[in-house]
């Protein structure tokens, strides 16, 4: 009889709760360097195309990050310290190229890109098939980045983006049985697998076999959590950044820096105590492991641009925001809490949508509408208007216990009530 090759696949062994490990967090410093540089992007502005820029340079620094993340989680201790290095030191240079990407680095930055997509595809042995992380066999969305080295720009940017979309329909559309059987396809491809000679009752060859990975949710989920509390740390970094320039420490810069900071704890307490993965709302096992990892993206992406709009609040806190930075402080916070309603109202059965509509719906309306309606006010009002809305989702929210933790419903539906205190 063939034994387990893990002790935790036996039945009678219960599974050792497990944490990050030293390697994976010193590997996680490379994100707050990669969120610093990313965030000054959006400095001057930002314009459209400045935000499009970020979003495109912001997710293919994530894929990068997420793809060694799901490397560490799943090979556990035999993960290769190594590899980590390497992927540390590309990202490093990622991030150090964002900077002048539009001009003189941009090759810099998709050589890096490149070499570690297929890295973080290499270091998966042959025949051991990722289902939970798709992109892990599947590395298509890097071609249009490679061909982007031969075209000038602006046509090498629209590349870019193509890739990313690429990347984000294989996760949207590839499901388990789907995965599984492409890999055996490309499996047998690779071996050459002919029909046999002969009648046409002959017996075919029998199909390559491949072994499934499988993502540890609750280790991976704390990776993602602790990827939300160091991108947190760039808006606290730009908070004390601007305040530190500032030589008369008034009542408006108090209000504002304070604001802020509240505003960054109350994200926190949202998104890790409220949430799971770092995402606002969204119940345990409740989407696939590599749908709550794309939404982590989309949502951690909101909260660094946050970042950089919160820094501009501390430095205009006497006065009005400049408009785009409004906007971007606003809209950030309205993707934010959209990226929360997404995570719950779905999943919400029909009785509950609309107690999910009324802490989700006001929240994300609000904060689009303050876009262009509170233009005039000054920044410290603005973030407790933000702030505002953060402890309305806290306060109706039922709570950690019937959403993060288990995702079981009291009496078999949710609380609806307020809680106080």
């Amino acid at each position: 009889m063939e034994q387990p090759m893990d002790p935790r696949a036996s039945p009678g062994v219960a599974e050792p709760e497990r944490h990050a490990g030293w390697n994976e967090l010193f590997f996680d410093l490379v994100v707050v360097a990669g969120a610093g540089q990313l965030a000054h992007l959006l400095h001057d502005g930002p314009h459209p195309a400045d935000l499009a820029l970020y979003g495109v340079l912001y997710l293919a620094f994530w894929t990068v990050w997420a793809g060694f993340a799901v490397y560490g989680d799943i090979a556990a201790s035999a993960t290769r310290l190594r590899t980590l290095l390497i992927a540390m030191l590309g990202m490093a240079v990622m991030a150090a190229s964002v900077h002048a990407v539009l001009t003189h680095h941009a090759v810099t930055f998709v050589v890096a890109y490149v070499a570690l997509r297929w890295q973080a595809g290499r270091v998966w042995r042959r025949g051991s098939v990722v289902v939970d992380w798709p992109l892990a066999q599947f590395g298509a969305g890097a071609l249009p980045w490679l061909v982007s080295l031969f075209v000038p720009a602006p046509w090498r940017y629209w590349l870019w983006a193509l890739g990313i979309a690429v990347d984000i329909v294989t996760l949207l559309v590839s499901t388990r049985d789907r995965t599984l059987r492409r890999a055996a396809e490309r499996a047998a491809g690779r071996r050459g697998d002919r029909p046999p000679p002969g009648p046409p009752h002959s017996a075919a060859p029998a199909p390559p076999r491949v072994s499934e990975s499988r993502i540890d949710t609750a280790h991976m989920g704390e990776r993602l959590g602790l990827y939300v509390i160091i991108v947190l740390g760039e808006g606290v970094i730009q908070i004390i950044d601007a305040a530190s320039e500032r030589d008369d420490w008034d009542l408006p810069l108090a209000a504002t820096g304070f604001g802020a900071f509240g505003l960054l704890a109350g994200i926190c307490a949202l998104s890790l105590l409220y949430g799971t993965n770092g995402i606002p709302h969204l119940r345990k096992d409740a989407l696939a492991p590599r749908l709550a990892m794309l939404l982590h993206a989309v949502t951690t992406g909101f909260l660094v641009a946050l970042a950089t709009a919160l820094g501009s609040a501390v430095t205009h806190h006497d006065d009005v925001l400049p408009k785009g930075q409004h906007w971007l402080l606003c809209g950030a916070m309205a993707g934010y809490f959209a990226a929360g309603l997404v995570a719950a109202l779905p999943l919400a059965r029909r009785a509950d949508r609309v107690w999910v509509l009324g802490w989700g719906l006001p929240c994300v309306a609000v904060a689009v509408a303050l876009a262009p309606l509170g233009v005039r006010l000054p920044a410290w009002a603005t973030i407790g208007i933000l702030v505002a809305l953060v402890c309305w989702q806290i306060l109706y929210d039922p709570g950690p216990a019937a959403t993060s933790r288990s995702g079981r419903r009291r009496g078999g539906r949710i609380r609806r009530t307020v809680r106080v205190g």
